[in-house]
């Protein structure tokens, strides 16, 4: 584990830093569910850009409370010469309007490392993940209480039937199963796309969610990042298997009526062509939106070429929104219907 002096230096060093960049200029007033942005039909917008969506890498989808009223997403700060920040960033309505985003108050609890995953179809509980090189990957809970969130708890799912501790990814859905990236013998670096039913008031062994899902070649990270329907319709996860358009692109897989998944369907070339590849989608809590990071291309090596950019066009493109990092983009999520199987319908 870092050492806790070592999370006070780079706490203080961020809040300096960002608190700083925060206040050079006016902050908009943002009313409204998802903070007033205008919705996007069936081609990916870039959800609230220069507020949300930024010169830095987003690292997660949006993550809404069910209410609307409070927003999550992941930001990856390079200070140089640190160990890699990634914090959870949060915003929240104050008598109907948006405030400025700031760390999350659970950041740093374990590691620099802080992975916004998902918040519980009840809202009580928000899921988090950290990684570190001395502490390894761990998962977390935040419960909800009346003034805001508690401490983090570490997550148990580990049983006699589920040895292993360490998931990430982590989505709840209404019944109470789990469903993330973790332990699946069968895959390279024996991880995968896996569920775990509460059943008998405790979680059972983790199970695969099929090789339609779960399909097997040789990459060290074949499929991962499920977000689920919360009443277990379908999965979409981010999966680098051939034939996509990016090198990582978006599938939805339906369950099936035996509990089966059936096949892995690509959400098309409109989603998946964002720059070179998508990952972490998220669910609104209302069902009819799609968020994700996708990766933008400013330029390739014979724009620069051909354009002949100045320092200063290119200093102007690396501090812009598009300048290559992960955004969030949001989509409607018309596609479940238009995709979905006929004998499904």
């Amino acid at each position: 584990m870092i050492r806790q002096t070592n999370f006070v230096g780079i706490l203080i060093i961020f809040v300096m830093f960002f608190g700083c960049s925060t206040k050079n200029f006016d902050f908009p007033i943002l009313e409204g569910p998802y903070l007033g942005m205008e919705p996007p039909e069936d081609v990916p917008k870039l959800f609230a850009p220069g507020i949300v969506s930024s010169d830095y890498m987003e690292h997660s989808g949006a993550v809404f409370t069910p209410d609307g009223k409070e927003l999550f997403w992941s930001r990856e700060i390079n200070l140089g010469g640190t160990p890699r920040i990634i914090v959870v960033m949060h915003m929240k309505q104050e008598k109907g309007v948006w405030t400025q985003p700031e760390l999350a108050p659970f950041n740093f609890n374990d590691a620099a490392y802080n992975h916004i995953n998902s918040i519980s179809p009840d809202g009580k509980r928000l899921y988090y993940y950290t990684d570190s090189d001395e502490g390894g990957s761990k998962a977390w809970i935040v419960d909800k209480i009346e003034n805001g969130w508690s401490e983090p708890r570490l997550i148990r799912l580990n049983t006699k039937d589920n040895p292993e501790s360490i998931v990430n990814e982590v989505h709840e859905t209404r019944s109470g199963n789990i469903y993330c990236t973790g332990p699946l013998a069968s895959m390279p670096r024996g991880r995968g796309i896996v569920r775990s039913k509460f059943e008998d008031r405790r979680y059972q062994k983790y199970e695969s969610l099929g090789l339609s899902i779960n399909f097997q070649f040789n990459d060290p990270f074949p499929n991962h990042s499920p977000t689920v329907d919360p009443d277990e319709r379908f999965v979409i996860f981010v999966s680098r298997r051939p034939g996509g358009f990016g090198t990582q692109d978006l599938y939805i897989s339906y369950r099936q009526p035996d509990d089966t998944w059936g096949p892995a369907i690509n959400l098309g070339p409109k989603i998946n062509t964002i720059g070179t590849g998508n990952s972490w989608p998220q669910l609104s809590p209302d069902g009819k939106f799609l968020f994700f990071v996708g990766y933008s291309q400013p330029f390739n090596e014979n724009d620069i070429m051909d354009k002949k950019y100045t320092y200063e066009d290119l200093i102007k493109i690396q501090k812009s929104v598009l300048n290559g990092y992960g955004n969030i983009y949001w989509v409607s999520t018309s596609f479940v219907d238009e995709l979905k199987p006929d004998e499904l319908k």
